[in-house]
């Protein structure tokens, strides 16, 4: 099916595309027509010398030296682009252009909560002449690599620009990632210059990234605050450009080769490879995609929403060599409409995205054309993940007639192998078109091409947007490795995809075997070096599989061939799972382990992790032909329906279990043993079995935990499980537990003077306090409060009678005040309502802590309540360094209504009741102070979050910590998580009262 037109073709009204006049061009040069659908293409790939100089004498993009001598080989390894031509990237951006106005803006930087800043092209031009003096004079030379960590602004463009103006290699990143991820990459960077703006970066980040950084000689902020401590020179970009006495220097320009950007890998094998990609290259690409692909031209207003740690900011920022308009944005989304918005206030006729952002879209029923003025876009780019037919009838059917453009390339070539064109109509579903002058093609597993099937996307010829190689990579082993040993002579992406004899293609996700288990990319590759030290284990692999129990993610399954008289029992997988957990880490324990004969292995002896990964999810295995074992695929099967589903040790084998240790309760041990499988995901549990072996997760370990609170009726403290994390261990505290039952007001640290109080979830538990209570630098005495949430009945209570018990248990042990309340979320709400009551009999309440609690629906506006359901579902749609945890949070998404990811239908029905009654609570005047610790990553609703609170509770004070909403989470970032959780526990230190 074909739906709207493409960009305006030659028979349509308007002036010829640009592809037309350089098509006319390459006739010239070819002396032949060039017209037939694929001809000009074919062309570009069969005579490269002849389509690679025709394009850069055509571009006019500034140079020197000679054109003559196109490549230097035909491998697509090793050969280069004109050795003897020199050229300036920021030159080439920032040039008058002949017919373009220099008083054109060229930048228009989008805010939040502030007005937009432009920039004219001559403005523009100036202030990175100025900043690259500044940067010079500051000691940066050519050859050097600066680190850049900004957000997507317009001081970013002018930073990034100077930098390449001065001719060093310039690596981005967002401030939002976090220390340790920006050292795995910029630490192999080796830069001489750190250019910082620290919005949104938490305030220990600068000087970890200083101390980790040794080769730094100058540290260089962007933004307003105060200069850090920091053991080197540190300076503000701001006040080195009020120097007049600054000399402007000239474009310098350099070989064609000269390093421009170094970018990274996912790092799913290892630490992120650091590519570099020089300057002619990235720009002679970015000029024939944006003109010949796309049109883009002087008149044009660019937007592609992107953070500065994707490549898709290289990409816009190379626009500006086109005379085109760019709009930068470091606002938050806020909801469908905020980038569509964007795209009409500012009259963009190009607009660039994500599948999500549109299904965000689409999934709330928001239709751009009908809320918003969209009449002068005239094209829509989508990438970062597969687009599906129907997102393309939703553009046609709620944007208008404008073409959706599927385009798919990488960080690897900084651009695309497979795009949009002004001349060919969209096909649902499908990206237009090949890339000019790359010869980009499907292959087998023998390397021969397929028209009409799926296989490995390859490039059979050298393009000048390779990388230049790889850091750390002296001998290029790593770079080869990477690209060149599959298809020997063929640069290799790593994805599989479809074409059509017409050219159009589909892409089909990735091919190398890389796992992405809800969001978390695993390479398989360090799976099977930690498991060649088992010396029971002959071979294996490791695959997604769709979990059955919760539909939209997957787990990973790992299929191992045992060496004769080696037997898969409990001691071997627990082993393995041991194995995995120490040498590798949690998040490579597989879920699931099966003992197959033999693994899918193809004529030429690979192994085919497709294949597998297909029959372990009962799907068909398009490559049966390409094996030479396929009967194997039938044994993978018959294991995967064999593994029962939740089967756990029978009776006798628990009775047996636990007589090596202290006697339990049958019952209990078999309980337990139920939770443990049943939260954790295994089919057996051994009764000594370490929780960690299992691979698993302080997530899973807080849901083990509710779990026996809601189904064994107490409450086993973390801290006592994690000094035996066994189910036996678990089963006899749950035992001690019934005998002494639960202390109401528990000492969780002792101290001296006035207790803090720290109010329970939502599920009537401290646990989640653990690291917290750790951490506080506080001589006081920490206590909680065990409250029942359910009456007898098993409804939950309200707001207000919880509280009244917590008040009665408060009096206990402190009839009298000054007191100190902290609550995280729900428990926020019962600590908010205490006070309240509290200043009511004239009480004193010198310090309210809020963890991020987020005002109930009953004290909300119309238009907040509206907000607050955008917010809701908006993490998939928000860019991030890493595209396949940007899927798996969309597949969360859109599970959200049904299950929280990793909970129980108890623990949820049970969270269901405590968010029923919060959202009940209507919070009264409150006239004491409060302090609001809010999540970095909740402030796309700050407004609606604070301006709330703010209404009943005028002293409340903020103070952001890092970190996202969530109590925990198997990565950390949860604002009690473990990354986080110092800075959050060091806050509430500083502001305890």
């Amino acid at each position: 099916m074909t739906l709207a037109a493409a960009i305006p073709s030659p028979a349509a009204e308007g002036p010829p595309t640009q592809l037309e006049g350089f098509r006319l061009r390459c006739e010239e040069v070819a002396g032949v027509g060039l017209d037939a659908p694929g001809a000009l293409h074919e062309f570009s790939v069969q005579q490269p010398a002849d389509f690679w100089r025709t394009l850069l004498t055509w571009s006019e993009l500034p140079r020197s030296g000679s054109a003559d001598v196109v490549l230097t080989g035909d491998d697509v390894a090793t050969a280069r682009f004109f050795p003897d031509v020199r050229l300036n990237y920021a030159e080439a951006l920032l040039r008058p252009l002949p017919g373009v106005e220099d008083d054109r803006v060229a930048v228009t930087a989008v805010h939040a909560g502030r007005p937009p800043e432009q920039y004219s092209r001559a403005q523009l031009r100036a202030e990175v002449q100025r900043a690259a003096a500044a940067l010079t004079d500051l000691g940066l030379r050519p050859g050097e690599r600066m680190v850049l960590i900004a957000p997507h602004t317009a001081r970013t463009v002018v930073a990034a620009l100077a930098g390449a103006a001065v001719g060093a290699a310039v690596s981005t990143a967002a401030p939002d990632m976090g220390a340790a991820t920006l050292l795995g990459r910029f630490e192999q960077v080796e830069p001489a210059l750190l250019v910082l703006d620290r919005a949104g970066m938490s305030e220990d980040t600068a000087a970890a990234l200083v101390t980790g950084l040794p080769t730094l000689r100058r540290l260089l902020v962007l933004d307003d605050l105060p200069l850090p401590a920091v053991p080197i020179p540190a300076d503000r970009l701001a006040e080195l450009l009020e120097t007049e006495s600054v000399e402007l220097p000239a474009w310098e320009r350099r070989p064609f080769d000269a390093p421009l950007f170094v970018m990274f890998s996912s790092g799913t094998t290892g630490p992120p490879k650091a590519m570099v990609h020089g300057v002619g290259g990235t720009l002679l690409e970015h000029v024939k995609e944006l003109r010949l692909h796309v049109d883009l031209r002087p008149e044009d207003t660019l937007y592609f929403h992107t953070t500065t740690a994707w490549m898709m900011w290289n990409w816009q920022l190379s626009a500006l060599a086109v005379g085109a308009h760019i709009v930068v944005n470091d606002a938050p989304v806020t909801g469908p409409e905020t980038l569509w918005q964007v795209v009409a206030e500012h009259g963009v006729t190009v607009f660039g995205t994500s599948p999500a952002y549109l299904q965000l879209s689409q999934d709330s029923g928001y239709r751009p054309a009908e809320a918003v003025d969209l009449s002068r876009l005239r094209a829509v780019l989508s990438t970062g993940a597969v687009l599906h037919d129907w997102q393309f009838d939703w553009v046609a059917e709620a944007v208008g007639p404008v073409p959706l453009q599927s385009i798919s390339g990488g960080t690897d070539i900084i651009g695309c192998f497979v795009l949009g064109s002004p001349e060919t109509p969209v096909r649902r579903g499908r990206c237009q078109t090949r890339s000019l002058g790359l010869d980009v093609a499907a292959v087998d597993q023998d390397g021969r091409e397929v028209l009409g099937q799926v296989g490995e996307l390859v490039c059979r010829r050298p393009f000048p947007s390779r990388p230049i190689g790889f850091l750390r990579d002296p001998d290029g082993a790593r770079f080869h490795a990477s690209y060149f040993a599959d298809h020997p002579g063929m640069w290799t992406h790593g994805d599989l995809i479809e074409f059509d004899p017409d050219g159009s293609s589909r892409l089909h996700g990735r091919s190398d075997g890389v796992l992405n288990i809800d969001g978390v990319r695993i390479g398989p590759s360090e799976i099977y070096t930690v498991l060649r030290g088992l010396p029971d284990i002959a071979d294996a692999m490791a695959v997604e599989q769709r979990d059955p129990d919760h539909p939209g993610s997957s787990r990973m399954a790992l299929l191992v061939v045992l060496r004769p008289d080696a037997v898969l029992d409990a001691a071997l997988e627990r082993t393995i799972r041991r194995t995995l957990r120490q040498e590798a880490s949690a998040a490579h324990v597989p879920s699931l382990v099966l003992a197959v004969p033999d693994l899918p292995t193809t004529h030429n002896g690979k192994g085919s992790e497709r294949a597998a990964r297909d029959a372990v999810n009962g799907d068909p295995v398009l490559n049966a032909e390409a094996l030479r074992n396929p009967a194997c695929l039938e044994a993978i099967r018959a294991a995967v329906a064999a593994r029962p589903a939740s089967a756990l040790h029978d009776d006798a084998s628990l009775r047996r279990t636990a007589a090596h240790g202290q006697p339990l309760d049958e019952s209990v041990l078999h309980d337990v043993t139920r939770i443990w499988c049943e939260v954790i995901g295994v089919a057996q549990a051994h009764p000594d079995q370490d929780f960690s072996d299992l691979g698993g997760t302080s997530r899973q370990a807080l849901s083990l935990l509710r779990r026996i609170r809601l189904d064994l009726g107490v409450d086993v403290p973390i801290q006592t499980f994690a000094q035996r994390p066994t189910v036996r261990g678990l089963a006899q505290a749950v035992a001690v537990a019934h005998t002494t039952g639960t202390e109401a007001e528990p000492v969780l640290r002792p101290g001296h003077g006035r207790p803090l109080f720290m109010v329970p979830d939502a599920w009537g538990q401290l646990n989640l306090y653990a690291g917290l209570v750790e951490r506080l630098v506080t001589d006081r005495p920490l206590r909680g409060l065990h409250l029942a949430l359910v009456d007898t009945d098993g409804r939950h209570r309200s707001i207000e009678d919880v509280a009244a018990d917590a008040l009665a248990r408060l009096r206990e042990v402190q009839p009298t005040g000054p007191y100190s309340l902290l609550g995280y979320s729900f428990g926020g709400l019962v600590a908010y309502e205490m006070a309240a009551v509290l200043r009511e009999q004239g009480q004193a309440v010198p310090y309210l802590g809020l963890i991020d609690v987020l005002p109930p629906a009953a004290g909300l506006t119309r238009s907040e309540l509206r907000a607050r359901w955008w917010a809701g579902r908006l993490e998939s749609a928000l860019p991030r360094s890493s595209l396949p945890a940007l899927a798996g949070r969309l597949r969360a998404a859109v599970h959200r209504g049904t299950q929280r990811s990793g909970t129980s239908d108890a623990e949820q029905r049970f969270f269901r009741g405590s968010h029923r009654v919060s959202n009940a609570y209507r919070p009264g005047r409150y006239e004491g102070p409060v302090t609001y610790y809010l999540a970095q990553s909740r402030r796309i609703i700050v407004g609606n979050t604070l301006a709330a609170w703010r209404r009943v509770a005028p002293h409340l004070v903020v103070t952001e910590v890092p970190g996202h909403h969530m109590d925990t989470d198997d990565n950390g970032t949860g604002i009690l998580g473990r990354r986080h959780v110092a800075t959050l526990a060091a806050r509430i230190s500083t502001t305890l009262a």
